[in-house]
């Protein structure tokens, strides 16, 4: 038994849904109202959990399919599932068969649903290490990386007045020696 208390294991938070969902805040807070999903906070900030995260891909994907939020049925009927509550034995487990080949049309919707998987699937990994990079910080960087990232800030950074004005005297030093 976990303590209700105790941090959250995963925590995702609003604007990073936003963006793996390519949805703006007008449709964020539609979906979090048409689920009826209560947001969370853990220091000052706004989070949802795994399955609320997970509910709201499943209904931005319904919403890809058919255009809409209406016909969106929440499989677990708006209650989170416990291990606790029951066996898989005890539990009715209903299927949906799939309309494979009835129609052209069901045919396109179902290689859409799998290619709309499949889509998220390639970026997620990026999307991930994009946002694990936003937290970094330079003290954070394995040493190698350090060093580039120092080399680059040395070579773009304006060198101190006295030493670029040396450097311009010797060149113009260098080109009055040339000609005389």
């Amino acid at each position: 038994m976990t303590d209700q208390n105790s941090t959250v294991d995963y925590q995702i938070r609003p604007d990073d849904l936003m963006e793996e969902l390519g949805i703006k805040k007008d449709a964020y807070y539609a979906y979090i109202k048409f689920l009826d999903i209560k947001i969370e906070k853990a220091d000052g900030k706004a989070y949802l959990s795994q399955e609320q995260a997970d509910l709201m891909r499943s209904l931005r994907s319904h919403v890809l399919e058919t255009g809409e939020m209406k016909g969106f049925v929440n499989s677990n009927g708006g209650e989170l599932a416990t291990v606790e509550s029951a066996s898989l034995t005890e539990q009715t487990i209903q299927t949906q068969e799939i309309p494979i080949g009835q129609s052209d049309d069901e045919l396109n919707q179902l290689i859409r649903a799998a290619a709309e998987l499949k889509g998220q699937r390639l970026v997620t990994p990026q999307m991930v290490i994009s946002a694990l990079a936003d937290r970094m910080t330079y003290e954070e960087l394995p040493d190698d990386v350090r060093a580039k990232v120092d080399a680059v800030k040395e070579s773009t950074s304006p060198k101190p007045p006295s030493q670029l004005a040396e450097q311009l005297l010797n060149r113009w030093r260098n080109q009055f020696q040339a000609i005389a």
